[in-house]
């Protein structure tokens, strides 16, 4: 006999799910693992939410920011700033990489993206264009949390409780998904001239004196799990960009700062954006810290307008999570960290291949770097997708937890079209070593073929 659940915690903290079981109670987490209140041992395969970038538990990065703190707690930036902020901005886009220039430190992915759309916007203000109020941003995508970024996001689960209050100025094209929407017909550079000329076509019926920004993720995340471009895609977009003055943004909250392999998602893509936002791994999850990284044509437009960008926030370039920024990224430097995470990665893609590549009901093992996921279907022939009240991400979520695995599962049924399809992903500490990456494989596949035997998906299967 199973033993009874535990009665519902006593909390004021209001939980994500209200309808489900209490979250897991951690107590410790150090390197790769979460240790929670019961004793059990949790590899952290998701850290966090791609949060954790070097691991949880580094005295290096927790002492940097005792020192801050000693040092400095806090000032406000309107007449003041810090040394360790300084140096961070230095450290990013010191040497101009991509032609980018200038950033600001914020606090979280949604402070920076909701930030990166008002640049945008005042860029163009300054610039004598003012009638540039649209942006374009794509489905199956996610950028955050306040309503400027919900209005960005591309899931309807994320969009439908407050559309009438999101903004109207923003409208979506297609993403890159060619496991779903490359014709059968179409090579590859046609599928990117394809979707480069749908982007076209939403600046012209727009209007182009009308179009401010595109916003993309450069690889895509939680949404639809894992998108990655095809070859080409992005210098076509960059090409359609330039061809009507129209500002390209690139989402790197998720993706960015080695997550792929390379420092910068974009590396991999032949371009680079007028406007990056960061997030997420520049603070291992340590301090909250994001950034809005510009190129310097930006900054020249604030500059012959009014000179200041209108976006004051209280914990901009805090000096502890500032200091906390380069104590990550000195790891990076002095682990290897960028070259772990492709050594890994590759690993990684390779073990789960191996383990359940031929599997009928993983449809595409897709993702670069140490940013990877499974995407589930009825059958690969079909490419079938499971029914709406089946949530198969979340099984498998459960069956790796229960075997000492934390994924990520997303939000549900989103993957295909932001109501239906499956994907989990993994997205753990880019120091994870080639030990723990072994484990990770073992315990997918372990969860892979409980999920797929078990009875009601078997009869899902049976009935699509």
């Amino acid at each position: 006999m199973s033993p009874a659940p535990p009665p519902p915690r006593d909390t004021a903290l209001l939980y994500r799910d209200l309808h489900g079981k209490d979250p897991e109670l951690v107590r410790s987490a150090k390197g790769s693992f979460l240790e929670l209140q019961d004793g059990r041992q949790i590899l952290d395969a998701c850290a966090g939410a791609a949060v954790a970038s070097i691991g949880h538990g580094d005295k290096r990065v927790i002492d940097a920011i005792v020192k801050s703190l000693n040092t400095l707690s806090y000032h406000h930036t309107s007449r003041l700033t810090n040394q360790s902020a300084e140096d961070l901005a230095k450290v990013l886009v010191g040497h101009k990489p991509g032609g980018l220039s200038h950033a600001i430190f914020l606090s979280s992915g949604s402070e920076a993206n909701e930030s990166a759309l008002k640049l945008a916007r005042q860029y163009f203000v300054e610039t004598g264009q003012p009638s540039r109020v649209n942006i374009i941003s794509r489905h199956n995508s996610y950028h955050g949390n306040t309503i400027g970024c919900v209005s960005l996001t591309g899931i309807r689960s994320r969009r439908k409780h407050f559309e009438p209050m999101l903004l109207k100025t923003i409208t979506q094209v297609s993403p890159c998904y060619p496991y779903r929407y490359q014709l059968p017909t179409e090579t590859t550079p046609e599928y990117a001239d394809r979707l480069a000329a749908e982007l076209e076509a939403e600046i012209l019926r727009l209007g182009p004196e009308t179009v401010a920004a595109f916003f993309a993720e450069t690889v895509g995340g939680a949404a639809a799990g894992n998108l990655v471009a095809v070859p080409g895609y992005f210098e076509k977009i960059r090409k359609v960009c330039d061809k009507y003055g129209v500002l390209l943004v690139l989402d790197e909250i998720m993706c960015g700062v080695g997550r792929t392999g390379k420092f910068h998602a974009w590396e991999w893509e032949g371009v680079s954006p007028d406007i990056q936002t960061i997030g997420k791994g520049i603070n291992g999850g340590y301090q909250p810290l994001s950034a809005v990284l510009m190129s310097q044509k930006v900054v020249d437009g604030l500059k012959s307008g009014s000179g200041s960008f209108a976006n004051g926030q209280t914990y901009q370039s805090l000096p502890s999570a500032a200091a906390c920024g380069l104590a990550v990224l000195k790891i990076f430097e002095t682990d290897n960290v960028l070259e772990n995470c492709t050594a890994r990665g590759k690993e990684l893609l390779d073990g789960l291949t191996r383990a359940i590549g031929e599997h009928p009901n993983v449809g595409e093992i897709r993702g670069r770097g140490l940013f990877l996921s499974l995407e589930f279907v009825t059958d690969k022939a079909t490419k079938g997708t499971f029914p709406a009240n089946l949530p198969i991400s979340l099984m498998m979520d459960d069956a790796l937890f229960s075997r000492g695995v934390s994924a990520y599962s997303g939000f549900g049924k989103s993957t295909v079209d932001g109501t239906v399809g499956d994907h989990i992903l993994f997205s753990p500490p880019l120091t994870i070593s080639n030990v723990e990456v072994a484990l990770l494989v073992k315990v997918v596949q372990e969860a892979v073929e409980d999920v797929f035997s078990r009875v009601e998906v078997i009869k899902a299967m049976k009935s699509t």
